[in-house]
């Protein structure tokens, strides 16, 4: 994928728009978790050592367009920034607001509160460009959507490019394609269906691929075996069980069970299960009974809990796969929040040889989907070179 990145546009003097990825999470107003303002930094740090003016663009959570609610305001990521970066950070309720500005930096109110955004709509969208000289697309984690902030004003500004981090996280996943042998997959999650084509497209690549949580119900269940009051969807029984003949899926042989979330738990074959049980997790004996597998992988790729991982009774099963994850000396690389806080509670962070920002946008690229912000950044590269810039 030919790209511009940074270091391939002259900053200096110009008024530079950065969409980054801040979506962090909130209690109470506090900040819990840092980690995407982190990864942010490298790039509003150069931007800024480049003698640009600088507007930062972020979304926070799902709020309803139109208005600015106090739940999803940036305000708490504003102050975060100015201790991180010892500026001061005014923050801009309206796009008016960034014609008069004077300040070096400034950041504008989550952009999912503006009508325009997630529709991609081509006058907001047109309206976003005319506010810089140079767009800046650096939220890998929401490079599937094709919203305003991030493929439409691409599409209409002068200049475009990617950020530091989505350089990072191309570098990585790219390694994938020219993956070292044996690969080995670890795939969780509720729902298959949401699942089944990267299943099948990493089934064409891994040399084992473990399936876990509701993912694995569902194929057991597709099977004819008694899985009990499990999580599962019928309705993908037979895709499900097509997907289990595949002599390189590796689905749990023996699960932890039990009555409901708050009753006792007890491990147990596929093949006795009782109409009563439900899986909640996969056993930690199972996983760790795959330990030459991970041993002697190459390249592991893990998305996905093995179960209700936010229970510690049944986080086991996920802890099992981080720490094999964690030991093994082959390249790894994790992707989605869930895995991640995972890996986190585990304690095996560091030993991860790459920590993706994306979920979905991580998923749709392992998938071989383009990205739509991707696709207009090359777009935009191409536009640039046959003019000469």
């Amino acid at each position: 994928m030919q790209l511009k990145y940074l270091k391939d546009l002259d900053l200096s003097k110009r008024k530079v728009m950065l969409r980054t990825d801040m979506n962090v999470p909130l209690k109470d107003g506090n900040i819990l978790n840092e980690e995407r303002i982190d990864r942010s930094l490298p790039t509003i740090k150069y931007i800024l050592e480049q003698g640009a003016q600088l507007i930062l663009l972020s979304h926070l959570g799902r709020p309803k367009a139109g208005k600015i609610q106090k739940e999803f305001s940036l305000k708490p990521v504003a102050k975060s920034l100015e201790k991180k970066l010892n500026l001061t950070i005014e923050l801009k309720d309206s796009l008016a607001d960034l014609s008069s500005r004077e300040e070096n930096l400034v950041m504008l109110e989550n952009i999912r509160f503006f009508e325009g955004e997630e529709n991609n709509d081509t006058n907001f969208s047109r309206e976003l460009a005319s506010h810089c000289d140079v767009f800046i697309m650096d939220a890998f984690a929401t490079s599937h959507r094709a919203h305003a902030s991030t493929t439409g004003a691409i599409n209409f500004a002068d200049f475009a490019c990617a950020g530091f981090l989505i350089k990072e996280e191309l570098q990585a996943l790219e390694k994938i394609n020219t993956a070292k042998r044996p690969v080995v997959t670890v795939l969780g999650g509720a729902k298959i269906s949401t699942k089944l084509s990267l299943i099948n497209s990493l089934s064409e690549k891994a040399d084992y691929l473990i399936l876990g949580g509701g993912l694995a119900n569902t194929c057991l269940g597709s099977q004819g075996i008694q899985i009990g009051t499990s999580l599962t969807e019928i309705s993908m029984y037979e895709e499900a069980r097509k997907l289990s003949e595949k002599k390189n899926i590796i689905l749990p042989k023996k699960v932890l069970v039990s009555k409901s979330k708050d009753s006792v738990e007890k491990e147990v074959d596929i093949n006795f299960l009782k109409q009563d049980d439900c899986i909640f997790d996969v056993s930690p004996s199972f996983i760790y009974s795959l330990e030459e597998v991970f041993s002697r992988a190459g390249t592991i790729i893990w998305n996905g809990p093995m179960g209700l991982f936010e229970l510690e009774k049944f986080s086991f099963g996920t802890k099992a796969v981080a720490s094999l994850v964690a030991d093994s000396e082959a390249y790894s690389i994790i992707g989605g929040g869930d895995t991640v806080s995972a890996a986190n509670a585990s304690g095996v962070i560091d030993s991860i040889g790459y920590i993706s920002t994306g979920g979905g946008a991580f998923l749709e690229y392992l998938e071989g989907k383009s990205l739509p912000s991707l696709v207009a950044l090359e777009k935009k590269a191409l536009e640039s070179s046959n003019n000469g810039a």
